[in-house]
C-alpha cells in the first residue's frame, strides 16, 4: 500500500520568533520507516502555501502510523516544534481522496498549533495517485 499525501497549505500558523513571522514546514514520519519526508520552507508567513506531494509505503498490516510536524525553520538556533497531528494507517478508507483541514496540537509552550490542510489517498501499488475509487 501506498500513503499518498499532499500537504497543500496552512493557516495561523504562530509566531516562535521575537522579529517577523514563522518559517514554517511540515515533517513527515512513519512508525515502520526510519526515513523523514519534509516539505520546503517557507519564509516568514502565516499562511504557507507548499503543494507538495509525498508518497509513503504502508506495510501490508496496516499497523503503521503517521507522525506530522509543524516546525519553524531558525538559521541561529535549532528549528522550534510549532505542533504535531498523528493519524493511524487504518483510519484512511482504501482508494478514497481526503481533501481536509486539521487542527494540529500545539506543542509544549505553544498556545495554538495553527491548522493543516492534507490531502490523503491510500491505495494499492500502481494506482494513480489522487484519483478516487
Amino acid at each position: 500500500m501506498i500513503l499518498h499525501i499532499r500537504a497543500v497549505e496552512a493557516a495561523e500558523v504562530p509566531k516562535m520568533d521575537i522579529i517577523g513571522k514563522s518559517d514554517p514546514y511540515l515533517k513527515f514520519k512513519i512508525s515502520t520507516s526510519s526515513q523523514v519526508w519534509k516539505t520546503k520552507v517557507k519564509n516568514n508567513t502565516d499562511i504557507p502555501v507548499w503543494n507538495e506531494e509525498f508518497h509513503l509505503p504502508i506495510t501490508s498490516s496496516m499497523n503503521d502510523k503517521l507522525h506530522i510536524e509543524l516546525f519553524d525553520k531558525d538559521d541561529i538556533s535549532k528549528d522550534d516544534i510549532i505542533s504535531t497531528q498523528d493519524f493511524d494507517a487504518k483510519s484512511f478508507p482504501i482508494g478514497k481522496v481526503i481533501d481536509k483541514w486539521y487542527n494540529f496540537t500545539p506543542a509544549k509552550g505553544v498556545k495554538h498549533g495553527g491548522k493543516v490542510r492534507l490531502v490523503f489517498h491510500l491505495d494499492r501499488h500502481g494506482q494513480t495517485a489522487f484519483i478516487a475509487k
